[in-house]
């Protein structure tokens, strides 16, 4: 979805940078900037700062950086539309597609409505647990060990044997049946034509997404009949497949890692025991929505599914689309066939930990899931399975192979050469999945700038403080020296504004930048001190860059000239190009 700029601009100035930082961070004046601890990264002194001036805030220990938008993305762990909505709301304003389209506002206002819906109707199972009705209720989860603060915290209820409670509660709020069916709290029986409660006789456990909003429940069964569970299905505001148990208690936690578990047992179980960032699939497989939402909070993964075979099969198929989506999967093993509410309630949260710590990583996993098919104490079964094993190692990388194969020598006491020649005669038993790119804000954390990004920055900066810098980048080809991306970018957005006549708003292009590339340029804007000939430090800067390509041309050219027997008349000729741009270097 795109935002008009005008609109943007409107937005960001009715949502002022230090009122959005201010209720997450304790902010200290300090200059011409505000200061304090981090949020994104674990910190004693004050790195984060926040520039009322331009509108930004930047950390100059994990370089995050960005405007509000980006601000609140990684807060609240939002998509960028899903920020801006935020930052709508929070400001007062229609959204520009909105405004004029009388049939989207109706369709907004009925879905609140929903949402309405499902928070009474969450209000009213809680009560329900805790009145007269809800005795069974409470004696459930007595004898599972649940204590009234996770009843609380997770705001579990009852819901009575009755066949119209709710019904007739949420009617006399004011809802209609319509509404009620919408939502899911109600069920249309058509061969009797009659509308009931889609709960009855059933502990509540309500499925609250990231936003903090109730968007529909799960309902447990007191006894061992089927099915065990009920859960909503699909509604105008819930989708079982775009959502996780648990999550919303996540937000802003930075514990850079989760517990993938099944079940909402499992999230309050291992929450009561002091694990408290674990997460379940609603109902359903793990799905690829839910991997990409696991990859807005954290980039490293525990699955940790029940211990018996429909769990380990249950973690083969997450591994793979975990693993697809970026993500470090590591895999718990629980002993017995045991699930993560039963083992850490009978053995404790440090038994826990010791699992995590001896966790399997994907690879390791999937081979001794393999293993579960063969009696490794019969001969021929264990020379199967290890041609089976030595067919997968073959698809992995050079490095994997190497951990690997003697990983299967040891479990098979095959020698690791014969092994390796197993595996290259087979050939691969599968594919090994595309690896993809962690956060590029991550990876570059820790590396220091070099002289050639800090003249990019400096040419960027003068750029946006002067029309005649501009001009000046332009016409001596310094704008082309950019390394394309999020510098070329926001160079061609500058040019363009003073096309336009118009000073560049760097916040609102900045803010509508990806949240990498917005915290890149952050770093770009950190120095707080104009330059006092922008156009001198335009020149200068692409002096430094064009040095910086003549010298990564001479290495390169004297890597080639040593890397081997070359015929003479190439090797004069690269003699020749190293000797010409020598030259130009000094000049």
């Amino acid at each position: 979805m795109a935002f008009p700029d005008a609109w943007l601009d409107e937005l960001l100035a009715k949502n002022d940078i230090v009122s959005v930082v201010s209720p997450y961070v304790e902010l200290r004046p300090k200059g011409r900037r505000l200061w304090g601890l981090c949020p994104l990264h674990g910190e004693k002194t004050p790195s984060f700062s926040v520039s009322p001036d331009k509108q930004m805030f930047y950390c100059f220990g994990c370089h995050a950086g960005g405007t509000a938008i980006q601000f609140i993305m990684q807060m609240e762990r939002l998509s960028f539309v899903e920020a801006v909505k935020l930052l709508a709301a929070r400001a007062g304003m229609e959204l520009p597609d909105d405004a004029g389209d009388a049939a989207l506002q109706r369709e907004r206002a009925y879905k609140e409505r929903l949402y309405a819906a499902c928070r009474k109707a969450a209000r009213f199972y809680m009560e329900t647990l805790l009145g007269p009705d809800g005795a069974p209720g409470r004696a459930y989860l007595a004898g599972r060990g649940l204590t009234s603060e996770a009843v609380k915290r997770f705001g579990i209820g009852f819901a009575p044997a009755s066949w119209d409670a709710l019904k007739n509660r949420l009617t006399a709020e004011g809802f209609t049946q319509q509404e009620l069916l919408d939502a899911g709290l109600l069920v249309h029986n058509t061969e009797k034509n009659s509308v009931y409660d889609a709960y009855r006789n059933r502990v509540i456990f309500p499925i609250i997404g990231t936003g903090g909003r109730v968007l529909g429940f799960g309902a447990r069964v007191l006894g061992d009949e089927k099915p065990k569970y009920i859960n909503t299905g699909d509604t105008p505001i819930y989708n079982k497949r775009n959502n996780l148990y648990g999550l919303y208690l996540q937000k802003g936690r930075g514990s850079g890692e989760l517990v993938m578990v099944e079940g909402y047992m499992d999230v309050i179980g291992l929450f009561e025991a002091g694990v408290t960032n674990a997460v379940a699939s609603l109902g359903t497989a793990l799905t690829v929505q839910q991997a990409r939402l696991l990859k807005r909070f954290v980039p490293l993964v525990y699955i940790a599914y029940d211990g018996d075979a429909a769990g380990q099969q249950a973690t083969l198929r997450g591994l793979d689309i975990l693993s697809r989506e970026g993500l470090d999967v590591r895999v718990i093993v629980f002993p017995d066939g045991l699930d993560p509410d039963e083992f850490v309630r009978a053995r404790g949260r440090e038994a826990f930990e010791a699992l995590k710590d001896q966790a399997l990583s994907l690879n390791a996993f999937k081979l001794e899931s393999m293993a579960q098919g063969y009696r490794l104490t019969d001969e021929n079964d264990r020379e199967r399975y290890a041609k089976e094993a030595c067919r997968f190692i073959a698809s992995l990388e050079p490095v994997e192979q190497g951990r690997y194969y003697a990983q299967l020598a040891k479990k098979t006491g095959y020698p690791v050469e014969a092994l390796k020649a197993q595996g290259a005669s087979a050939g691969p038993l599968e594919a090994a999945p595309p690896r993809r790119m962690g956060a590029g804000r991550r990876a570059s954390a820790a590396a220091e700038e070099d002289a050639r990004t800090r003249a990019e920055n400096a040419l960027l900066q003068a750029m946006a403080q002067s029309r005649e810098a501009t001009l000046a980048a332009v016409e001596d080809g310094a704008v082309e020296l950019l390394p394309g991306g999020a510098r070329s970018r926001m160079a061609a957005e500058i040019i363009a504004a003073y096309a336009a006549d118009a000073a560049p708003n760097c916040a609102r292009i900045i803010a509508a930048m990806p949240e990498d590339e917005a915290g890149q340029l952050a770093g770009v804007f950190r120095e707080d001190a104009a330059a006092a000939d922008p156009v001198r430090v335009v020149r200068d800067c692409a002096r430094r860059i064009r040095r910086f390509e003549c010298k990564q041309q001479i290495d390169a050219l004297t890597q080639r000239l040593s890397g081997g027997m070359l015929p003479a008349a190439e090797r004069e000729a690269l003699m020749q190009q190293i000797q010409q741009l020598t030259r130009q270097l000094r000049g």
